[in-house]
């Protein structure tokens, strides 16, 4: 089978779409052809063909088989360069998936409404109905999107690090948020407000969040703001965004891992922290919450500051979990999300989507 999938990464390893593209252009490798447009035209990491991109492009001038690929996967739904190339590949009768990375749920939908409904009439309507499917990352982000008519479910997965959370803080607790400081996307402003609504518990026990995460567009200010307005700056400390081996040494140091999102599509950070052995205190939004209780390797509430204090205090005052959750956590992650089991599933689901039939394409 061969697979061609087009993006527009820049390499900001702060987000999380551009960290997972080159993850499963390398996964699906192993059990398809695979090759890789990238509409900014910087390389990633990986073995597989990867096309220049121009005002001219056309899928038909790529070298054979891309010329005539049996699948074209676009990452993200709102690129405009996407829209002339749906077009030629209506054209020439080959399908496409959309994996829109959490911008089609109805949440994600609310955030720029008006510009996004307009966009949608005028441009994307059409782009998103042609598509031979959409792929979203998770049971409920399939529940929470209308847009398009073939939906399905292919998450994204994890490469499971050697090192592991060995050991927890004997005095105090470490929260720890990696990711981008978007106060309404990652509901930080919710955090912020839950955190205040239990700081005497977080204070007599010594509890601190350390937030990391680029400042772009003055988001930074924001929540500092936010941190100043309910008085707990004593509570929260922001950093610089971390990658590689610093991410790694703070993940290590912490002891449980926050996200508080309104809406996610697969939120990588929380994957990554699991698979360290990071207990996780999630909400609803991040689609995760139900995968985390089910498995035992963490805490899930309603997206709801009242709810989040209420489960920050019930993981404070639980602390003798965190070993056995820890654990679990791990093993979950490794049983459902190894990029390896994630690649089977995709590559046979776009086999399913696209009409080859097992004679035509490479066996899975």
């Amino acid at each position: 089978m061969n697979i061609l999938h087009i993006a527009c990464t820049n390499g900001d390893m702060c987000n999380g779409v551009q960290v997972v593209v080159p993850q499963h252009l390398r996964a699906q490798g192993k059990y398809a052809t695979v090759a890789f447009v990238n509409i900014s035209n910087i390389k990633v990491d990986g073995d597989c063909e990867q096309f220049e991109y121009n005002d001219n492009f056309s899928v038909a001038a790529l070298p054979v088989p891309f010329n005539k690929p049996d699948i074209v996967i676009f990452h993200e739904c709102y690129r405009i360069q996407y829209i002339k190339i749906a077009k030629e590949l209506k054209k020439i009768k080959i399908p496409y998936v959309i994996v829109p990375h959490g911008e089609l749920s109805n949440d994600a939908q609310k955030k720029k409404r008006v510009k996004k409904l307009v966009a949608n009439i005028l441009i994307f309507n059409r782009f998103i109905g042609g598509a031979a499917g959409v792929q979203l990352l998770s049971d409920m982000e399939l529940n929470n999107t209308k847009l398009g008519k073939f939906k399905f479910v292919a998450t994204n997965g994890i490469h499971i690090p050697k090192k592991r959370k060995q050991h927890f803080s004997t005095n105090g607790i470490k929260f720890v948020y990696i990711g981008r400081l978007d106060a309404y996307h990652k509901g930080l402003d919710l955090m912020i407000e839950g955190v205040s609504k239990c700081a005497g518990i977080m204070r007599s026990n010594s509890c601190t969040i350390d937030i990391y995460g680029p400042d772009i567009l003055g988001r930074r200010e924001h929540v500092e703001k936010l941190i100043s307005e309910y008085n707990v700056g004593d509570l929260f400390t922001l950093h610089d965004p971390v990658v590689g081996e610093e991410k790694e040494r703070v993940l290590l140091d912490g002891d449980i891992f926050i996200q508080t999102s309104r809406f996610e599509g697969m939120p990588m950070g929380i994957l990554e922290a699991m698979s360290y052995g990071l207990p996780c205190l999630v909400t609803e939004g991040t689609t995760l919450a139900e995968f985390i209780e089910q498995n035992d390797a963490g805490w899930s509430c309603a997206t709801d500051s009242k709810k989040i204090a209420e489960t920050i205090t019930d993981a404070v005052t639980n602390r003798k979990k965190f070993s056995s959750m820890s654990i679990d956590a791990r093993q979950s992650v490794m049983t459902y999300f190894s990029w390896d089991t994630v690649a089977k599933n995709t590559v046979s689901i776009y086999m399913d989507r696209c009409g080859v039939f097992e004679d035509k394409q490479q066996s899975v």
